[in-house]
C-alpha cells in the first residue's frame, strides 16, 4: 500500500485507487474533523491516527474479523479502516470520534458511544438525526432509552434506527445541559443509568420522556418524510 502523512494522520491506500486520486482532499477533510472533535472533547491524541482506505466493504469486513461487509470501523487505539471507492466514501467524523473520545473514557453503553459519534456526523444518509428521530417516534419505532442502554438490545436494532436516534439524543443532552455536564456523563466509569441520575438529576425514563416531548415539538417536512419512507422500505 502507498501512504500519505499529515500532522494528525498516516493514510494508507492502494495505488491507482480513488483514494489515491483524492488523497489530498481526504486528508484535508479528516484534519478538519480531527481538530473539531479535539476542540469539543477537550482532548488531543499524542499519536497520529493510522487511516486505512479500503476499496470494498468486503475487505473491511475481513479485517474486522467476521467477514460481514462493513463500511468502516475504528480499531483501538489508533487505527481506522474505511471504504473509499466511487460509490461509497466512508470518511468524516464517525470513526475518528471513536478513536479520539476513547482517550477520555469508553462508556459501558454502546448506545452512548455511537450516539457521540453520530452527534458529530449530524446526518444519516443525508438526512439529519433529528428528522430520522421525528419519523421513528411518530411511527412507534423507538423502543425507549432504557432498552437502548442494554447492549444486547441495542445491537439487535437496525443501525439505521438506533444510530440517528442516539445521535439526536446526544445532541439534546448537550444542548439542554451543556458540554461540561455531558462530558461528566461520558467520563462515568460505571452504569450509565446511574450516570444519568448523578449528572443530569433525572432517571433514564424521565430523560426519555423529556426527549420525546422535545422532538414532537417540531413539524416534519413532508418531502423529508417521503424520502425517509422510501429509504426504510
Amino acid at each position: 500500500m502507498r501512504s500519505y502523512e499529515t500532522a494528525s494522520y498516516i493514510f494508507y491506500y492502494t495505488e491507482n485507487s480513488p483514494a489515491e486520486r483524492d488523497i489530498e482532499k481526504i486528508a484535508a477533510m479528516q484534519e478538519s474533523c480531527f481538530s473539531y472533535i479535539c476542540d469539543v472533547l477537550r482532548v488531543k491524541p499524542s499519536f497520529r491516527i493510522q487511516y486505512f482506505l479500503c476499496e470494498t466493504a468486503q475487505q473491511v469486513g475481513e479485517i474486522y474479523g467476521d467477514n460481514v461487509p462493513c463500511n468502516g470501523f475504528a480499531s483501538m487505539p489508533d487505527k481506522v479502516y474505511a471504504v473509499y471507492n466511487e460509490q461509497v466514501k466512508c470518511i468524516g467524523f464517525h470513526e475518528d470520534a471513536h478513536v479520539i473520545s476513547y482517550l477520555r473514557n469508553r462508556p459501558l453503553s454502546a448506545a452512548v458511544r455511537e450516539g457521540l459519534a453520530m452527534f458529530f456526523d449530524r446526518k444519516w444518509w443525508g438526512i439529519s438525526n433529528q428528522e430520522w428521530t421525528e419519523y421513528y417516534i411518530k411511527n412507534g419505532m423507538f423502543a425507549g432509552l432504557s432498552s437502548y442502554l442494554k447492549d444486547e438490545v441495542f445491537f439487535e436494532i437496525d443501525c439505521s434506527i438506533s444510530y440517528p436516534i442516539m445521535g439526536s439524543f446526544t445532541e439534546y443532552l448537550i444542548h439542554t445541559y451543556g458540554m461540561e455536564k455531558y462530558l461528566a456523563f461520558w467520563d462515568w466509569k460505571g452504569d450509565m443509568a446511574e450516570a444519568a441520575r448523578q449528572v443530569f438529576g433525572c432517571s433514564v425514563g424521565q430523560l426519555d420522556e423529556a426527549f420525546c416531548n422535545y422532538i414532537t415539538l417540531f413539524r416534519m417536512d413532508e418531502a423529508v418524510e417521503a424520502r425517509i419512507e422510501q429509504l426504510v422500505k
